[in-house]
């Protein structure tokens, strides 16, 4: 007979089996015991007692085992699935057979509730297919599992042609915690992803709806048009008015005669004026031209002493910091030096009273960086500072800024500017990642 551990219920039926194999042992004792049997006899009459209750007792331990253990198998079943396996189905009675319509109600539920479960997957996918948002489907490995109609009309090929394969092949990886669309993406658009995580079959497959931003970035687009133009409507009016009056002016002058010294004296300055002031917007419009004039940068290997000895030469208050920056690096030198005399050039202007500035040089394995600080007041609205025409300076165009960036970022570089925490002043930082 099976001995289970002394916790268990096998433990318990055995003893209590045990107990009932071992009860027609006290009828023997006490008919031994009075018809005083020999030996013979007395063993005879044990053993006559022992082996049908040993038997039947055994026969219980087994019924009861095999009952819990097909107990157990219709719930394996049940959790594979196996909704057709009855392993209970002998009894048509009793406490069992209650357990099994118990086990047959709880099958049917989870029968119906895989039908709605399979009826809603087939609904999402349906759904999904119908929409006109790009919406990808990923198994666990990142693989393309299944696509909608409108990731075809981007791909322009059949979706049956991208699956399986990895979701790198569309421009997209997981960075961090988002998903982030690469700059060569054959989806042919820019896109902002989100994506959901759904179980099936006991597997992650994610889900990654695809949000335009074309139409974001159309409206930023038309923002800026729109500002723009106010802009030049404002500075092209500021300029234009005053010249038409005085035009006016002189007209009204020339027909009422020759015109008396002090009124030659008067045309001459309004002359003048007119000249100045054409000027001015000449200038203007040649410095918004500038946005479209920027050729593209012709790299070339730098030494950053080279680019420091020139900057010494433009400012000779300027200093310089090299700190051991020796490695020679790809940049368009004449571009890069523009955007460093205007820099430098806005650091004095900020570091008033003969205050300094100072260039420092950082290298590594990856990058240069170059720091130019000033000693003034900071920056009071660094959100203002790249929008075109901005300025803080009287006489300031608001363009010196911006195509400083453009110039490194036309290098594949990027330009920045932040207050300094060590001192009052800004620092001017520009990071370039071409390394030879």
């Amino acid at each position: 007979m099976l001995v289970a551990d002394k916790s268990s219920l096998e433990h318990k039926i055995v003893y209590l089996l045990c107990f009932l194999a071992f009860l027609p042992l006290l009828p023997c004792a006490y008919i031994i015991s009075t018809s005083d049997m020999d030996f013979l006899s007395s063993s005879t009459l044990i053993i006559a007692f022992m082996i049908p209750s040993t038997f039947v007792a055994r026969r219980c331990f087994i019924r009861v085992t095999d009952t819990i253990e097909r107990i157990g198998l219709q719930l394996d079943a049940i959790g594979n699935e196996e909704f057709n396996s009855w392993h209970l189905a002998e009894f048509t009675s009793g406490r069992v057979t209650n357990l099994r319509n118990d086990f047959e109600k709880l099958s049917n539920k989870l029968i119906d509730k895989r039908f709605e479960y399979m009826h809603n997957e087939s609904f999402l996918s349906e759904f999904i297919k119908e929409l006109n948002l790009p919406i990808l489907v990923l198994d666990h490995h990142q693989q393309i599992y299944s696509t909608n109609h409108t990731i075809e009309s981007l791909l322009k090929t059949s979706a049956n042609n991208w699956l399986g394969k990895h979701v790198s092949d569309l421009g997209l990886s997981f960075e961090g915690k988002t998903w982030q669309q690469n700059n060569e993406t054959p989806l042919g658009q820019r896109f902002e992803v989100t994506h959901h995580v759904l179980k099936r079959s006991g597997r992650n497959y994610q889900l990654l709806v695809l949000f335009s931003i074309e139409h974001q970035l159309r409206a930023n687009e038309k923002q800026v048009w729109q500002r723009l133009i106010r802009v030049l409507n404002h500075e092209v009016r500021n300029s234009l008015t005053p010249i038409y009056s005085m035009t006016q002016s002189l007209q009204e002058m020339k027909l009422a005669g020759p015109l008396k010294p002090e009124q030659e004296k008067l045309e001459k300055n309004i002359l003048q004026v007119i000249e100045k002031r054409s000027l001015q917007l000449l200038e203007f419009v040649e410095n918004y031209s500038a946005f479209s004039k920027l050729a593209p940068a012709k790299m070339t290997q730098v030494l950053p002493k080279d680019i420091a000895v020139r900057m010494q030469a433009i400012f000779p208050k300027l200093e310089i910091k090299l700190n051991l920056s020796e490695r020679v690096f790809l940049a368009d030198s004449g571009q890069l030096e523009q955007a460093l005399i205007n820099l430098i050039k806005n650091a004095f202007e900020a570091s008033e009273n003969d205050g300094k500035v100072i260039m420092q040089w950082q290298q590594d394995n990856e990058s240069t960086l170059i720091d130019i600080l000033d000693s003034g007041q900071g920056i009071a609205n660094l959100d203002n500072l790249f929008v075109p025409f901005y300025s803080t300076k009287e006489q300031g165009s608001g363009i010196g800024l911006i195509i400083s960036r453009e110039f490194i970022r036309n290098q594949n570089g990027d330009l920045t500017l932040k207050n300094r925490t060590d001192n009052l002043g800004a620092i001017a930082s520009i990071q370039l990642q071409n390394f030879i």
